[in-house]
């Protein structure tokens, strides 16, 4: 009889069908890639080799997926074959696949728990795709409905399907740390070397590879609140040291990226966390991370370039330019907002039903173009009106109704603090929701739902499994 490690070994063993189509998949992709010659032969084998390592380790390809904003629009900027083939399409169909091996491999196919909030989500998906019948934006409306039903859904459930285990939530935070460190680093060495170079007097936010400035700050300033959250409970002491040396390069970079969005989202997250972790540490070595943390702020404002942290503190100078170009920022999300409410209000219809799916671009600037209101609930009340609001608000009320129970639940301190890591990732995606992109945008915080509901299923399994233990 096989021991219970003998068998996880001979389950993790990809069957002869799925490497056939492994080596199948990675040569089709191979050839999508390159057109065959000499040089472009050795991209072709590593192209196989990343995809085989992908199939087989399905927490790498989420966390690809979740990542997949960045990498496509360095990918646009610099690699012209993604001008014509989509990344993040890529990159779904090959996070899908992988999972759906995954499940073969372990037999959960048909293990698929259900949660209250996916009939909201459901509910509200169909409302935002019956409103591309009425949107006088049919163009950005439609890709905007489908790509939520898609992307959305997909970083949603995915998880859920995924992680079966306090493990395996582990590996998907050391996967996306690990991410954030090489993107961070190669970050702050090319602004080091543009300020010796003296290019950086052309550079005002500092970002990974060019990218969106927000996109990358909301990246990372997700995955150190990972990271911060979960340190108490890291048991080695030199892998804590280790965390803390990379939390101190990821914050650099935070600011370093000069977006006022993502670093209020999370201050105002990170104060939350310390006063609901404030009971179990003293005061005085609460006092004592206080003030390193300031120090530390302190110290990176005069380190980094002026203008690459001019954005937090140009609002308090007395130069004319910088305030007027600072209100004028501020202003122009205010002006968003105001314009997305007199919409929204000006019929009984719309009031109720919104003016569709991506409307407010059409209706505010008179373009059929990528426009949105950055703020998540003015979004939805102007193109999906109160009932969107509702099936909203309701979605998100059913996953925090949850969350309380499952925080009065008996659990490890460990579980504990992973479970509340991705909780507070999750909160640092909904606030800075309120300021930044749109329901596409915000899809990371999908992501962070969704794993927030696995780790809840995971506990209330091994609730149940402690229960039967003690019966017996």
């Amino acid at each position: 009889m096989r021991s219970g490690s003998e068998i996880s070994a001979l389950e993790a063993r990809p069957s002869p069908v799925a490497s056939a189509v492994i080596i199948l998949t990675g040569l089709a992709l191979a050839l999508t890639v390159t057109r065959w010659p000499l040089l472009q032969a050795f991209v072709a084998v590593l192209t196989l080799l990343v995809v085989t390592l992908l199939f087989l380790r399905p927490e790498w390809s989420l966390a690809l997926f979740f990542s997949s904003g960045l990498i496509k629009e360095w990918l646009l900027l610099n690699v012209p074959l993604f001008a014509r083939y989509d990344f993040t399409v890529a990159i779904f169909l090959l996070s899908a696949t992988s999972l759906l091996f995954f499940l073969l491999r372990r037999g959960y196919l048909f293990e698929f728990k259900t949660h209250p909030s996916m009939l909201p989500l459901f509910l509200f998906t169909a409302l935002l795709l019956f409103s591309i019948t009425y949107t006088p934006s049919f163009k950005y409306g439609s890709a905007k409905a489908f790509s939520f039903l898609l992307f959305n859904w997909a970083l949603f459930l995915f998880p859920i399907l995924l992680v079966r285990e306090e493990a395996a939530a582990k590996r998907i935070m050391v996967i996306l740390g690990t991410l954030a460190i090489s993107a961070t680093v190669y970050t702050l060495f090319s602004l080091v070397k543009s300020l010796f170079s003296g290019s950086i007097i052309f550079s005002y936010r500092a970002s990974f590879l060019g990218i969106n400035p927000i996109s990358f700050a909301n990246w990372i300033g997700a995955i150190s609140l990972l990271l911060i959250t979960y340190l108490p409970s890291i048991g080695k002491r030199w892998h804590r040291r280790a965390v803390i040396l990379a939390l101190g390069v990821l914050l650099l970079a935070l600011l370093a990226a000069n977006s006022r969005g993502p670093m209020f989202s999370f201050i105002i997250t990170l104060i939350l966390l310390l006063a609901l972790r404030a009971r179990k540490i003293p005061g005085r070595k609460l006092m004592q991370w206080v003030a390193l943390g300031l120090l530390f702020v302190v110290i990176a404002l005069l380190v980094l370039p002026e203008q690459v942290t001019s954005r937090y503190t140009d609002v308090i100078t007395q130069e004319e330019g910088t305030r007027n170009y600072t209100f004028f920022t501020v202003n122009t999300r205010l002006f968003a907002w105001n314009a997305a409410l007199d919409m929204a209000t000006a019929r009984i219809s719309s009031i109720l039903m919104g003016v569709g799916s991506g409307g407010f671009s059409q209706v505010v600037y008179g373009q059929d173009v990528r426009l949105y209101p950055h703020n998540i609930f003015i979004e939805v009340f102007c193109e999906l009106g109160i009932a969107g609001v509702v099936v909203l608000l309701w979605y998100l009320a059913s996953i925090l109704g949850d969350v309380l129970q499952t925080l009065r639940r008996k659990m490890t301190e460990r579980m504990r603090s992973l479970f509340m890591a991705f909780c507070m990732a999750a909160l640092f995606n909904f606030v800075n929701a309120q300021f930044s992109g749109d329901l596409n945008d915000n899809r990371r915080l999908w992501f962070f739902l969704g794993m927030v509901i696995a780790l809840m299923q995971v506990i209330r399994s091994s609730s149940v499994e402690a229960d039967h233990g003690s019966i017996r």
